[in-house]
């Protein structure tokens, strides 16, 4: 009988983490996958594409520390906020403790071989957390988890805790990180002593791209949900520096949904205000995200987090140059002045003088996207990715699988 792996997942927002583990699944064909989803989950990009045959859906409707968090701050009652987050606080361990047991009496019934943990940062999902500590607990269980954004610094409040269930989690199994970044955070902000491996995201290799056409106006794409974190903000900010000098050349198109209510109606009246609204235009969801690549000149990422980015490998892909701030793995991805832009600082200012040298030489675009291009293929495909990944779980590589299909964005 072929191993069961349990893969758990835990998130509020489609996005990256989802997107790669869908990208995942298809290649452990010689396993049993009971994929545990929580039923808050948007799994738009995770169930894009129907299942592979070995792999059955099983959703969970557990309460966890963040959908009381969520339910906290859902209230229009000013006076109810400050109680309604005290309880929350108060619930958090009680909460946990009950999601341990769950996962304990689950491994218990299935026992599994292997537990597989989808998780978008660190801590991040406490279900995630929870499981892991459940199957260090049970035993028997080979632990893989996977960490996709940057950790934080344990929360004072809960010092004591977090410190616990580190020590708890590390004891067994290993940490994947998506990026040098990620794995220098789990180290160095957790003081984990566990194992931690880097494994690249990837994406399915393409054929060599057209280049972009650099015409007036430079046309720039924009990926990602519409937040504070996005900082979508910036981008806007130095057009505006540009538009006070008598630069009306370049064009930002912005693709995701509205993560945060009321941030793009801040975005729209920022650039009312500064007087490049003509300059932009918010396209939401959009599904052909390969084909947006396409048809621009060049990408942008103002992100004042990230762990590493899916639309900077969907641009390179592209054989799109890249300008982006200097935030966790995006350094592991782009190559300054070769196949794209980071920028060193957070002042918008920067940005502004680097369109200007692009006005100037609009062919500097096409020779950093195909540069772009050369590095997706030597280092960051799907087939790396996956080959690492049966490696580290000791599966032999299939000889044949049809091509992932992709035709949802990252937002």
């Amino acid at each position: 009988m072929s191993r069961l792996m349990t893969v758990v997942v835990e998130g509020y927002i489609a996005g990256g983490a989802d997107r790669v583990l869908a990208q995942l699944l298809p290649h452990f064909q010689s396993l049993r996958i009971e994929l545990l989803v929580n039923t808050n989950l948007n799994t738009s990009i995770l169930l894009n594409q129907p299942l592979p045959a070995n792999v059955s859906l099983r959703k969970y409707s557990w309460t966890t520390p963040a959908s009381i968090g969520n339910w906290a701050i859902s209230t229009a009652s000013a006076v109810m906020i400050l109680p309604r987050r005290i309880l929350s606080v108060l619930l958090r361990f009680p909460v946990m403790v009950l999601l341990f047991l769950r996962f304990f009496n689950y491994f218990r019934k299935n026992r599994p071989d292997i537990l597989f943990i989808n998780n978008g940062g660190y801590p991040g999902g406490e279900a995630c957390r929870m499981a892991v500590a459940a199957a260090v607990a049970h035993g028997g269980i080979r632990i893989i988890h996977l960490v996709h954004s940057l950790a934080t610094l344990p929360q004072k409040p809960f010092f004591l805790l977090e410190w616990l269930i580190d020590r708890i989690i590390e004891r067994r199994g290993c940490f994947v990180a998506v990026s040098d970044a990620v794995a220098g955070s789990l180290i160095q902000l957790r003081k984990l002593k566990a194992n931690v491996v880097t494994i690249y995201n990837g994406l399915p290799i393409a054929p060599p791209p057209l280049p972009p056409l650099c015409g007036k106006p430079l046309e720039f794409l924009q990926v990602g949900y519409l937040c504070q974190e996005k900082n979508q903000k910036f981008s806007i900010l130095a057009l505006a520096i540009l538009a006070r000098q008598g630069f009306k050349d370049i064009r930002i198109t912005f693709v995701g949904e509205e993560a945060e209510k009321g941030y793009m109606h801040e975005l729209t009246e920022l650039a009312k205000q500064l007087g490049v609204s003509d300059q932009i235009s918010f396209t939401g969801f959009v599904r052909d995200i390969e084909g947006m690549y396409l048809q621009h000149d060049a990408i942008l990422l103002t992100s004042i987090v990230e762990g590493m980015p899916m639309c900077v490998l969907e641009a390179m892909r592209a054989g799109r140059a890249v300008i982006a701030t200097t935030v966790g793995g995006v350094p592991e991805l782009i190559e300054h002045f070769r196949t794209g832009y980071l920028l060193k600082g957070a002042a918008p200012v920067e940005l502004s003088e680097i369109w200007k040298q692009l006005l100037d030489k609009p062919e500097t675009l096409g020779h950093m996207g195909a540069s772009a291009y050369q590095r997706f293929v030597e280092k960051f495909t799907l087939d790396a990715q996956v080959g690492k990944y049966l490696e580290l779980i000791n599966l032999p590589p299939l000889q044949k699988i049809a091509p992932f299909r992709w035709n949802s964005p990252l937002m």
